[in-house]
């Protein structure tokens, strides 16, 4: 990663999917960091306001503010450019440019990932006795899938723990910056992940209008990280699943019973065949090594 790289996704205005317009269309964030404002508007396409931060070097010193703290804390800054970065998420239209990362870096491109989500807030008995009973077969049939989720989510939360004990290794997806993990109410969860061999990811430090929204940011990482999105429980159809299917990854639903509120994002989609119904761990091997 080169410090240029950084500070682009540091200038206000500036999206995601803008700084990787600027990087193919001046070959490195170097170049258009040395570029003329006036090139900036007439190659670049962007608005005068924002080529003129550009210009300034708007970004720069917040990045090396950023440098400083992830090299205290052991957080490893990864661009786009970059071997270590997620392969899977390159080909995705709305990629982040910078992703920060602790742990085992080569998890990022294992040949098997798949997230297991559902309700954040809540899970039932039925939620909680099947992810336990999936992830234990899915460790016996393919003991390389790593388990991607989100620190916060409590399906996802559910999911990462048991996959440990179970063997398996994951990637944890954070809300907060990574040198600041002490501060989250995952750090527990969080210390579990790296103890067992794991990884975990964050985008924020991206001052970007894409990440206002966290939740969302979570989501659509977890979904990019990973070859199959398994929706335990949902009371709607989760934003996680649309970045899913978005992404053309394998989108997969466990059925619950008709009247019950908790199942009826999870029914909808297997309803609609936005999802393939899955009951065990076996039907979700089955699917992902359809998809490989």
């Amino acid at each position: 990663m080169k410090f240029e790289d950084l500070a682009l996704t540091f200038v206000p205005k500036l999206t995601h999917q803008a700084v990787g317009h600027l990087i193919e269309r001046f070959g490195s964030a170097e170049q258009v960091y040395a570029v003329s404002e006036a090139e900036l508007v007439s190659k670049g396409a962007l608005r005068s306001d924002v080529a003129s931060l550009i210009a300034s070097g708007a970004g720069k010193e917040s990045a090396r503010k950023k440098i400083e703290e992830c090299q205290r804390a052991g957080v490893r800054i990864v661009s786009s450019s970059d071997d270590g970065y997620p392969n899977r998420m390159r080909y995705t239209a709305d990629y982040p440019h910078i992703i920060y990362m602790v742990g085992d870096e080569a998890l990022v491109n294992s040949s098997s990932l798949i997230a297991i989500v559902g309700e954040r807030s809540q899970v039932s008995a039925y939620g909680n006795k099947m992810v336990i009973k999936i992830i234990e077969q899915m460790a016996d049939l393919m003991p390389e899938v790593v388990v991607v989720g989100m620190l916060e989510g409590c399906v996802d939360a559910l999911s990462l723990r048991y996959a440990i004990n179970c063997g398996l290794r994951c990637i944890a997806v954070a809300s907060a910056p990574l040198s600041q993990l002490s501060a989250q109410a995952g750090r527990h969860l969080a210390d579990e992940v790296l103890e067992a061999g794991g990884a975990i990811i964050s985008e924020v430090g991206v001052m970007s209008a894409v990440v206002d929204d966290r939740q969302s940011a979570d989501e659509r990482l977890v979904a990019a990280l990973s070859d199959g999105v398994v929706v335990i429980e949902s009371g709607e159809i989760p934003n996680i699943a649309r970045c899913a299917d978005s992404y053309s990854r394998a989108l997969m639903a466990l059925p619950g019973r008709a009247n019950d509120a908790m199942s009826w994002g999870a029914n909808r989609m297997i309803a609609t065949s936005m999802a393939q119904m899955v009951c065990t761990g076996r039907d979700i091997v089955r699917i992902l090594e359809k998809e490989n």
